[in-house]
């Protein structure tokens, strides 16, 4: 009774605390822009190639290649990071050699600096040369770490699965309890101590692919840190007998390796973290561990044949904790998905997002199973349980441990040409109120070439204090060119005019310079953004548009239904608890009645 309590009150909190916290998305670097632009073409060759990440990238994992058509390579040079540190945006630099005309191709390769994840993109462009933009370039997660996120997944179902089983067979197992203990000790140990290694292993695979190990005297180290102690925490536990200690030094490992984990991860990176993310991943992940490693030694005590009547009260013992561990699973794993799926598309397209989808199938999938084996468990009429229903949803909950382990191994879907808001349209112009006046500034046709500063300037007091005499126009381009003082030409209605040649795409600094007789200049700094030239725009398949409140509105109404259906069953089974002490209590109550009645029967007929 009191376990349904915590489930609902833990359900319950975790809803309060994501609807009260700060929303962030989750984070990982990729890509926000470039110059030169993808699909750009330029009118002269480029002297600086920068990268805008949304996150911090290491510096010694990057690598650039810049192929001409010809393939012939170009080299660059002193190569940087500006913004470095933290979790902020980053850019990365580096000098570029003198570039024919013709058309060239950008690959580049880095890592996350937050959770060492593998980001890497294709971008071409033109000197004097029409091209075509590279597009969407999903990186793959690499095999390797997959591979041994995978392992490290296992060996924390083991561990919580055989602690869990443990603790249920000593329960139910009845004269079967001593070996079913040995088995769930054995793989709870095993689990542990694997766990820990993998552990190790993974890190070792990261720093390699680095190619730095200043990343330890970090957050990162101390991240990674918490997870191993709680590895090591439940190779301690596996070797205490069954006790409040030894149940409390297993959820303290266990939630040192989830939130260890969710820290390295998607959830713990960004500029601001987020803790409901990283309970509700790590609540994911603990969740998921205990159902998988607990199914699989379910299957090894049942396929033993001995004592098959104990073995079915264990495994019907299990029902509940599996009901509680598919629940939190489904709850988080939607809350978790709005901050890693941009769009409709965004899931579609990218490999990403079709692994996504095919895990959250899998688990519905695996989620009737253990319907279908419940309902099974408690019949009293025709077969009990069906070892291939059993069988199935045990291997169902190791593959979703895989996918999971690819899933974090790779690229959220959250790239820029994936997520388009149709309502988030570009201003074409920019104002600012700079002393008394009231300036307007666009730039047309704001493609590489020659263009023309618009501005408009009109004084806010009335009468002026003074005519506006000279207007003034100084552009540093994206790749640092400073073009220099243009004087603007008078047009009409407070209009200014002033040519300028852009040479590529990016963020541009437009200063705009009034001055006017008896007073200081008018100076003020624009932040301009030159788009590349016009290229086709990737096809949509079904919606670009951004998705992020409706999976969030998906989460709130499954995690009020699954709030309210634990509620509900918890007042249901009190009733039944009610109901089965009262008749009990009328048992013993008749018990004791007739007792007396009958030694008065027997003084009569003495």
């Amino acid at each position: 009774m009191s376990r349904l309590r915590r489930i609902g009150a833990l359900l319950t909190i975790v809803a309060a605390l994501v609807v009260w916290s700060p929303q962030t998305a989750s984070a990982h670097a990729f890509l926000t822009s470039s110059s030169p632009g993808d699909g750009s073409v330029l009118t002269g060759p480029p002297t600086q190639l920068r990268l805008d990440f949304s996150e911090t990238v290491v510096l010694a994992a990057t690598q650039l290649d810049i192929v001409a058509e010809n393939g012939r390579h170009y080299a660059v040079s002193n190569v940087r990071i500006e913004g470095e540190g933290g979790e902020e945006p980053s850019q990365v630099l580096a000098a570029l050699p003198n570039l024919p005309r013709g058309a060239y191709r950008v690959s580049w390769q880095t890592l996350s600096a937050d959770d060492l994840h593998r980001t890497a993109g294709v971008l071409v462009f033109g000197v004097g040369h029409a091209v075509t933009a590279a597009g969407l370039d999903e990186p793959k997660p690499a095999a390797g770490e997959a591979a041994l996120r995978w392992i490290t997944f296992l060996a924390l179902s083991l561990a919580l699965g055989g602690a869990l089983m443990r603790r249920l067979v000593r329960r139910q197992g009845g004269a079967a309890a001593p070996a079913w203990a040995g088995l769930t000790r054995g793989g709870e140990m095993l689990g542990a101590y694997l766990g820990a290694a993998a552990a190790f292993a993974l890190l070792a695979y990261q720093i390699v692919e680095a190619g730095s190990t200043d990343l330890l005297s970090g957050s990162y180290g101390v991240r990674w840190g918490l997870r191993e102690v709680g590895f090591l925490l439940l190779v301690g536990c596996a070797f205490l007998r069954p006790s409040r200690i030894r149940a409390s030094g297993v959820g303290l490992g266990a939630g040192l390796v989830a939130i260890g984990t969710a820290l390295l991860g998607h959830s713990g990176a960004g500029p601001s973290l987020s803790l409901t993310k990283v309970l509700a991943d790590a609540l994911h992940l603990v969740s998921a561990a205990t159902w998988a490693g607990a199914l699989v030694f379910g299957l090894l005590i049942v396929l033993g044949r001995d004592h098959r009547p104990a073995a079915l009260a264990v495994l019907r013992s299990f029902g509940l904790p599996a009901a509680a561990s598919i629940s939190v699973v489904i709850v988080t794993g939607l809350y978790l998905t709005s901050g890693v799926i941009g769009s409709v598309d965004a899931a579609l397209v990218t490999f990403y997002g079709r692994v996504l989808l095919l895990k959250v199938g899998l688990v519905a999938v695996a989620g009737v199973l253990g319907l279908l084996n419940h309902f099974r468990l408690r019949r009293r009429s025709g077969p009990l349980l069906s070892h291939r229903t059993l069988i199935g949803e045990a291997a169902l909950g190791l593959v979703v441990l895989g996918l999971a382990a690819v899933i974090t191994s790779g690229q959220p879907a959250l790239e820029p040409q994936l997520v388009k808001d149709p309502a988030a349209q570009v201003v074409p112009i920019q104002d600012a109120r700079v002393v008394d006046l009231q300036q307007a500034l666009a730039v047309r046709p704001n493609r590489p070439g020659q263009n023309l500063v618009l501005v408009d300037v009109f004084d806010t007091r009335r009468p002026a204090p003074a005519p506006i005499r000279h207007v003034t126009v100084s552009l540093v381009d994206a790749d640092g060119t400073d073009s220099g003082p243009v004087p603007a030409a008078q047009l009409a209605d407070g209009r200014w005019s002033a040519p300028v040649a852009l040479n590529g795409t990016g963020l541009s600094r437009i200063t705009v310079t009034v001055e006017r007789p008896g007073l200081p200049d008018a100076v003020h700094a624009y932040h301009w953004a030159v788009g590349g030239a016009p290229v086709a725009d990737r096809s949509v398949l079904v919606s670009t548009r951004p998705i992020r409140k409706e999976l969030l509105m998906i989460w709130f109404v499954v995690m009020f239904l699954v709030t309210v259906g634990w509620w509900a069953a918890t007042v249901a089974r009190l009733r039944r608890v009610t109901a089965r002490r009262t008749v009990q209590a009328a048992e013993v109550t008749a018990a004791e009645i007739s007792r007396p009645r009958s030694r008065d029967s027997a003084d009569v007929a003495g």
